[in-house]
């Protein structure tokens, strides 16, 4: 079975036991964390950033102008309703998304169920996983890019926002936001090597780093115990 991507209308969000080949059995299942998945996937602190840098513009502009600092902050300050219809917005989308999604550990496979208008699902047997990393955030939740082979392998932008970023051409499936990062790659690690068989230790690392090839679990450049 190799990795592949189906679109359809009737997709249900969560992967079920009852849909499941006999014989297979659900290891772990998440959904992602919205409000992550709002600073990561969708840039949410940027766009404050956006807005700060506009402001100070605004407020140096007038006061070129006018002498007043008073009137810059005050001109300054009805950027305000944008800013936040665009971060409630941004916050929204990033919830419906987070609901939208789910990613779902087996037996054989990893299942992520990802989209809101075109629900779809990718399918990754564990034997078609190379080498996957971790990149842990300060509130415990993290990404997991995974390394699958060519043959089936999605586009960046059919598996946006759970492509790593930048790999236009050779497009990596990331878990990403997930709750409990370091807990979840334990368990994934845990379950390539029964599946993939072999001795080699298994770590987890900086998504960001380059790493060590490893057909049994994570690489990374700084380890932490799994």
């Amino acid at each position: 079975m190799s990795t592949e991507l189906e679109e359809f209308d009737d997709i249900k969000t969560v992967v079920t036991e009852a849909e499941l080949p006999k014989g297979e059995r659900i290891l772990w299942q998440v959904r992602p964390d919205w409000w992550r998945l709002a600073l990561g996937a969708f840039r949410l602190k940027l766009v404050g950033l956006y807005f700060m840098i506009f402001a100070l513009w605004k407020i140096g502009v007038t006061h070129h102008e006018t002498g007043s600092w008073a009137q810059g902050v005050g001109d300054a300050a009805t950027l305000l309703p944008a800013l936040g219809v665009g971060v409630a917005m941004i916050m929204l989308y990033a919830y419906i998304t987070a609901r939208a999604t789910s990613f779902t550990l087996t037996s054989r496979r990893l299942v992520m169920r990802f989209g809101i208008a075109l629900p779809a699902q990718l399918n990754i047997p564990l034997g078609e996983i190379d080498h996957a990393a971790l990149k842990l955030h300060a509130d415990g939740t993290g990404d997991l890019p995974l390394k699958v082979g060519k043959i089936g392998r999605p586009s960046y932008f059919q598996l946006w926002p759970y492509a790593r970023p930048w790999r236009l051409g050779a497009a990596e499936p990331m878990l990403r936001a997930v709750p409990d990062a370091a807990e979840a790659a334990r368990t994934i690690a845990k379950a390539l090597v029964a599946h993939q068989g072999g001795t080699r230790s298994v770590v987890a690392g900086n998504a960001g780093q380059s790493a060590p090839k490893s057909a049994t679990g994570f690489a990374g450049a700084h380890p932490a115990a799994v």
